[in-house]
């Protein structure tokens, strides 16, 4: 087993995920349009205190429903919400070679909603990863520094020893910052080609 601990983000890395599909999903439960619904239910305030674990469950769905007038049960509001994801084979299939010899984390922006539901969609996958470092779980959000040292904490791994594939370049500088490696993902990428350059075996 390497000393490398390799590190994913969830969301446009393992699964992609649709905002519009979860609004589109939301418009059968109100009569606002589409793109409205996108907007309150992605509204940058909100999001981000949903994910830091500020804002409660029952308190989200009361913004929610208070901003679209939307009366439907909770699980039905909660499946419209979550089910948003899809499988990137292209990531997911290298993951079980991956975990034969490197230890596997996930550190990932989300909420209490989508975790719930991606951790069971993704099972298969995540079922190879060590810890699971979620944003709402330990009250703080990439890419501010303090969840990479909770990472680092959590999993008793050195800086220098995490290598970071992420989607975005703010999240990847500030793991730099922090001593750690990174990749900027993006679907174009053969991320096979670029971890084995970094000195990563399958």
């Amino acid at each position: 087993m390497s000393n490398k601990v390799l590190v994913f983000d969830f969301g446009n890395v393992i699964g992609m995920f649709s905002h519009l599909k979860a609004a589109a999903q939301m418009s059968q439960h109100c009569n606002k349009n589409i793109e409205t619904i996108r907007t309150v239910l992605f509204e940058e305030t909100t999001e981000n205190e949903l994910e830091k674990g500020n804002i409660s469950p029952e308190q989200y769905r009361k913004i929610i429903r208070d901003s679209l007038h939307i009366n439907c049960p909770d699980h039905e509001f909660d499946h419209a919400f979550s089910d948003m994801f899809t499988a990137n084979d292209a990531v997911c299939n290298i993951i079980p070679h991956l975990a034969k010899s490197h230890r596997l984390v996930l550190l990932s922006n989300t909420n209490w909603f989508h975790a719930k539901r991606f951790l069971t969609q993704f099972n298969h996958v995540l079922g190879h990863f060590d810890s699971l470092i979620l944003s709402h779980e330990v009250r703080c959000r990439k890419p501010a520094r303090q969840i990479y040292d909770i990472l680092n904490e959590k999993t008793n791994t050195k800086p220098a020893d995490c290598l970071f594939v992420d989607d975005l370049h703010a999240n990847i500088q500030t793991a730099k910052d922090c001593g750690w490696d990174g990749i900027v993902y993006h679907p174009e990428i053969n991320l096979e080609k670029e971890l084995m350059s970094k000195g990563i075996s399958f």
